[in-house]
C-alpha cells in the first residue's frame, strides 16, 4: 500500500486562538494559509456549496493538522462530545518531557482532565482540550 497518514482537519470557530494554541503553545509551523480559499473543485471535495474558508496548514509533532474558518456555508455547534459517543474523539501527539510540557501549558491556561497518568510501565499520558474543545493526547513514552 502506498498510502500514509499525512494530516487532521477541523472547522474552528475562531482562527486566532486556535493558531495561537497549536503554533505558539505546541510549536507547529505553518506550513501554508489561503485567506479565502473557495471554488467548484472545493466545494465538491468537500460536499458543500458555495465553499469560502480561510484555510491554514500546519506541521509538528510528526504530523499536520488543518484547520478551516468557514465564512460559507457557516458551521455550528452539535454540544459537547463525551469520549464514549461515536465517531472521532480524539488525536494524540507523541511527546518528550510530558511534565514539563503539561506544566507549561497549564500556566497559559489549558484546560486538562488531569496531570499526566502513568497508563502501563513506560507509558504517560493525559488528555487536554484546544480553544476549540477539540481532545488532544498527549502521550509519552519512555
Amino acid at each position: 500500500m502506498d498510502a500514509k497518514w499525512h494530516h487532521v482537519a477541523m472547522a474552528v470557530r475562531n482562527m486566532e486562538s486556535t493558531l495561537h494554541f497549536y503554533r505558539d503553545l505546541l510549536g507547529f509551523d505553518i506550513l501554508w494559509e489561503k485567506p479565502h480559499y473557495g471554488g467548484a473543485a472545493l466545494a465538491r471535495v468537500v460536499g458543500l456549496d458555495h465553499v469560502d474558508a480561510r484555510v491554514v496548514m500546519l506541521s509538528g509533532f510528526g504530523t499536520c493538522v488543518e484547520l478551516f474558518k468557514y465564512y460559507s456555508p457557516a458551521g455550528h455547534d452539535r454540544g459537547p462530545r463525551r469520549m464514549c459517543d461515536f465517531g472521532l474523539t480524539h488525536f494524540a501527539l507523541s511527546v518528550k518531557d510530558i511534565h514539563g510540557l503539561y506544566h507549561r501549558l497549564s500556566v497559559a491556561g489549558v484546560p486538562f482532565n488531569c496531570p499526566p497518568q502513568n497508563l502501563r510501565p513506560g507509558v504517560w499520558a493525559t488528555y487536554m482540550k484546544d480553544p476549540e474543545g477539540v481532545t488532544v493526547e498527549l502521550v509519552e513514552y519512555e
